[in-house]
């Protein structure tokens, strides 16, 4: 959208467009209700606003009920909330605010911010793919980037994710409150087992029922790290990446030399057996270093994300390793 575009809209315009963006889930319409309480505004004046968007070609609107931004409202609402959550990343990462602080002083700032420091402002903070509570930032050409979140409860031992929304209420909800578990922060799961996992958040360890962890929506970190890469210079990157893969090797675990570091890409194996090694950390993206070899080869004992882990040199066979030539 040009910025030209922007200007004429007023600032009580802007603020209705990025809320319904921002309250929006599945596609369903917003609830007239909700925006009236998240803008303190009167469901009479909302019920009004929403009629005259609607006039604009800004939003679908049913009296009464709910409204949805068109594609063109989408637009409008994404160029604002890019600015939005900039604002957030700079005032929280380098100023040190809280992220309530944060998120009231960017709902000024929004309104003011020229496309020239938008776009200064994303150099400056490095292309953040996400606000300091995990939203997405929606990128220089207005688009938002599309998200693949998992719950916890599927998440291996040794991964690590970024909270996105936590399905809870109540006295469940207060419980994740008061353990630091909620949207915005980085959670790695340590172990699982049959009905329960443990993992650790602002290094406190916490136990979970796995149907409390099936409520949890994470998105796994390693996908956040492609975003931010693809939103800098792809073709930069393609060209990192073509000359990393030259210098780098795939070989089974069991090769790997005493001392030597690897990073996991397939757990072959099949069942229980499989299992249980991704379970141990064991998957793919995990840093792995042999740390000593028994006198008679067998079993294998590695370091994987800081724990000793002994496998018997079959069961090492079975997964392969990218590792670089030098370090083979």
């Amino acid at each position: 959208m040009s910025e030209e575009a922007f200007l004429q809209l007023s600032e009580s315009i802007q603020m209705y467009l990025v809320t319904i963006a921002r309250l929006r889930e599945d596609g369903l319409p917003v609830p007239l209700s909700e925006l009236a309480r998240e803008l303190s505004v009167s469901p009479v004046s909302v019920n009004e606003m929403c009629r005259k968007l609607q006039d604009q070609g800004l939003v679908t609107y049913w009296p009464y009920k709910g409204a949805l931004l068109t594609p063109e409202g989408e637009r409008r609402a994404l160029y604002i909330l890019r600015r939005h959550r900039l604002w957030e990343v700079l005032l929280v990462d380098k100023l040190g605010l809280s992220y309530g602080q944060a998120h009231e002083a960017a709902c000024h700032l929004e309104h003011t911010t020229p496309e020239l420091v938008a776009d200064r402002l994303d150099v400056y903070l490095g292309h953040p793919a996400v606000n300091p509570v995990g939203q997405s930032i929606p990128r220089p050409d207005g688009s938002l980037p599309t998200r693949q979140l998992i719950p916890l409860s599927s998440v291996f031992a040794g991964q690590r994710g970024h909270v996105v929304r936590c399905d809870v209420t109540g006295a469940v909800s207060d419980f994740l409150h008061v353990q630091g578990l909620r949207p915005g922060v980085t959670v790695t799961v340590l172990a699982k087992g049959e009905t329960n996992l443990l993992v650790q958040v602002n290094g406190a360890q916490i136990a979970l029922m796995s149907s409390l962890a099936e409520a949890i929506w994470i998105e796994p970190e390693d996908q956040r790290a492609e975003e931010t890469i693809l939103r800098r210079d792809p073709q930069k990157e393609e060209g990192m990446k073509a000359k990393s893969k030259a210098q780098l090797i795939r070989i089974p675990l069991s090769e790997l030399q005493v001392g030597r570091q690897g990073v996991v890409v397939r757990v072959g194996g099949e069942g229980s057996a499989k299992r249980r090694m991704m379970d141990m950390g064991l998957v793919p993206g995990a840093k792995v270093e042999v740390l000593r070899v028994a006198p008679l080869g067998d079993p294998i004992e590695f370091d994987v994300r800081g724990y000793g882990l002994s496998l018997r040199k079959s069961e090492a066979k079975s997964i392969t390793v990218e590792v670089s030539v030098e370090n083979a």
